[in-house]
């Protein structure tokens, strides 16, 4: 498989919420090493890599959230490496701020250059707060919202479509919508991190045929199937291409930190073929745990994730979990989202 992307993960700065299907499985403190530290070792690959492998997309980022003292240094340096992060943020999880401190958190970052960014919604108010962990979040994403627009920054709103929420979406979609948004853009989560605790709120077609019309135009674009269609149809391609991520933290940084780009690299190529060997194939895995019978809605690459999850817990979990973001993991991309993430990037959508 080829390898298309290395991407140094730094957790270094808490989030101060605690979502149910938080990726990342964030659990309110930093897991990652001092910014300085991760971003002198990240600087130090992406120069490394670009002098060895100019093809391949090479980047810095932190997490779980961006509400840290260090943002104008990592805005600044992700604008001299060409990181995405040097126009587009995530803004959820920090912590609350008055009006007056948002407008000027708003104004900053766009001054760095920050063109977009993106809140998530998870249902209405009462929802919204109990699904992120922490009274208020819901009207804090609304100020959040409002100083954005009043800064001159773009919005993208973000709205998972799970069983608890789907009568909570129309209501929340009219009043996302009364902002003059980039785009309101509804998905469903992934069964990563806390996502996996949450399989039975998975919707089915025919939930998600019955959302009005203005929501399911805002889906997202990647094929969607339910399990059954998949089963049946010629359209279960294997991945194509990959990212590999590098997630540093106090154990492994000195590690490292001595080794050379091109080392890590191989490493990481190394974990991944590994996981690729040890697994079964798609239409393998689909004959051993596919259900004819099931309805949910999914992306081809979160159903092939559940069937590898169920693999390696039915193998005694000896498998190294490649797609597991907690630690250093992979991303294998199908053709068809190669297509649609080169459309995103030419339309600026």
């Amino acid at each position: 498989m080829e390898t298309a992307s290395l991407l140094i993960a730094n957790y270094c700065v808490p989030c101060h919420s605690f979502c149910r299907y938080c990726l990342l499985a964030s659990c309110g403190k930093a897991t990652g090493v001092d910014y300085k530290a991760g971003e002198a070792l990240g600087g130090r690959v992406i120069r490394e890599m670009k002098e060895a492998r100019p093809d391949l997309q090479c980047s810095y980022y932190i997490g779980y959230c961006m509400d840290t003292p260090d943002l104008p240094e990592f805005l600044r340096f992700s604008r001299e490496h060409q990181g995405a992060a040097a126009t587009f943020l995530q803004m959820n999880g920090f912590a609350f701020r008055e009006d007056q401190e948002l407008a000027e958190l708003m104004e900053n970052i766009r001054e760095a250059g920050v063109e977009l960014i993106d809140l998530t919604f998870y249902g209405t108010e009462e929802y919204h707060d109990r699904f992120a962990g922490r009274k208020g979040d819901f009207r804090f994403l609304l100020r959040m919202l409002d100083q954005a627009c009043k800064a001159g920054l773009q919005v993208r709103v973000s709205i998972p479509l799970i069983r608890e929420n789907l009568s909570q979406i129309p209501e929340l979609y009219e009043m996302v919508s009364a902002y003059p948004l980039h785009r309101c853009a509804c998905f469903l989560p992934h069964s990563k991190g806390r996502g996996r605790t949450i399989p039975e709120q998975r919707i089915t077609k025919q939930e998600f045929e019955q959302l009005p019309e203005e929501i399911r135009k805002a889906f997202a674009k990647t094929k969607h199937m339910t399990e059954a269609e998949w089963l049946v149809s010629d359209e279960m391609a294997e991945p194509v291409d990959r990212g590999l991520i590098l997630v540093l933290t106090p154990d492994n940084y000195e590690k490292y930190n001595r080794m050379s780009a091109a080392e890590i690299l191989a490493e990481l190529e190394a974990m991944d073929d590994r996981y690729l060997q040890e697994m079964p194939s798609l239409q393998e895995l689909a004959r051993m745990y596919g259900d004819p019978q099931n309805q949910q809605l999914f992306r081809i690459r979160d159903l092939a994730l559940l069937w590898q999850q169920q693999y390696i817990a039915e193998t005694g979990n000896r498998i190294y979990d490649m797609h597991d973001e907690t630690h250093s993991f992979s991303v294998h991309l199908r053709a068809d989202e190669l297509l649609i993430n080169r459309m995103v990037v030419e339309n600026g959508k």
